[in-house]
């Protein structure tokens, strides 16, 4: 599957978990599918499972019964991005990679290339199954249209989001050391995501910038994969003085401590603070930067039990 060296090596080593994440999207997007063809013949509400104006626009597509680009590959890509490169950390591969004579450069494009060849396979092959179990499965008398503009906007947007998601999660498994706080971190990130792009759509949409719906998203789009682009290579420039002295730790960069605190605090204040009064927002302030002192600063149990093993097992 792959030539060279280094990919074979990488693609060995992961191979398994990325088959898993394979086959649990594989199964989500079967169980979705055959659930909604089920669905929409006991209740019989509609006899039309896409909405054949809206698919004919250049809009994404994602109707009560079909999505044009499964949910599931979101998920796919997430995980993918945080079990790739957390996993070589926790099981010292990394430190066998360090050591085999590729560069640090190659080894991280290595991880990312294999690891989103993968991804672009399932992405097509889980796509290709969902259409043909409704191509298949679509009841007589019930209509199933597709066109182009909606399956390519969908498509171009779910692509992008997964690449986003997939970077977020891939460069917080660079820098964050102990697997229950990444966990917890990229989760948490993740889903206040949300938030802050109602945030940022209701600031677009009024004066003075009043955007439409449409150029929001697409602006939206270009900022998420300039951010993407960014972290890759931000995580690459990382990767290159990654320390194995510091596994265990949150940080395995201890000088990212205050960028990450500053960019915390101001993160959570906004978020929790918008559209409320100066009291909320005070409040939020004084909160996340006391919450953010304690969880980059003081001494957490995790580490120490880490630094323990180490010891024993040394």
């Amino acid at each position: 599957m792959f030539k060279q060296r280094i990919d074979q090596l990488i693609w060995q080593r992961h191979r398994r978990i990325l088959f898993a994440i394979a086959v649990v999207t594989l199964l989500g997007v079967l169980i979705i599918s055959l659930t909604a063809l089920h669905s929409v013949v006991t209740n019989n509400e509609t006899h039309q499972l896409v909405d054949a104006n809206l698919i004919r626009q250049w809009r994404p597509y994602n109707g009560g019964y079909f999505s044009a680009y499964s949910m599931w590959l979101f998920l796919a890509a997430w995980l993918s991005g945080l079990a790739v490169m957390h996993l070589d950390l926790r099981d010292n591969f990394n430190q066998f990679l360090f050591s085999s004579g590729y560069s640090r450069k190659r080894v991280y494009w290595s991880k990312l290339k294999v690891t989103w060849a993968v991804l672009l396979l399932l992405d097509v092959v889980a796509t290709a199954m969902e259409y043909l179990i409704y191509w298949i499965g679509t009841p007589h008398g019930y209509t199933w249209t597709i066109a182009w503009p909606g399956i390519l906007t969908s498509w171009v947007v779910g692509l992008s989001m997964s690449i986003g998601l997939f970077a977020i999660s891939w460069f917080a498994a660079v820098i964050v050391g102990q697997s229950g706080p990444l966990i917890a971190t990229v989760a948490g990130f993740t889903i206040s995501l949300a938030g802050f792009a109602g945030i940022g759509g209701t600031i677009l949409t009024k004066e003075p910038f009043s955007l439409t719906s449409d150029q929001v998203m697409w602006l939206s789009l270009i900022v998420w994969l300039i951010a993407s682009v960014i972290l890759f290579f931000w995580g690459a420039a990382l990767y290159q003085h990654l320390s194995l002295e510091h596994n265990g730790e949150y940080l395995l960069f201890p000088h990212l401590r205050v960028p990450v605190y500053i960019v915390f605090v101001l993160y959570v204040t906004l978020l929790f603070s918008w559209s409320s009064d100066g009291v909320s927002t005070v409040v939020s302030f004084v909160l996340s930067a006391l919450f953010g002192y304690a969880w980059l600063w003081r001494p957490r149990l995790g580490e120490k039990w880490h630094q323990w093993r180490e010891h024993n097992q040394g």
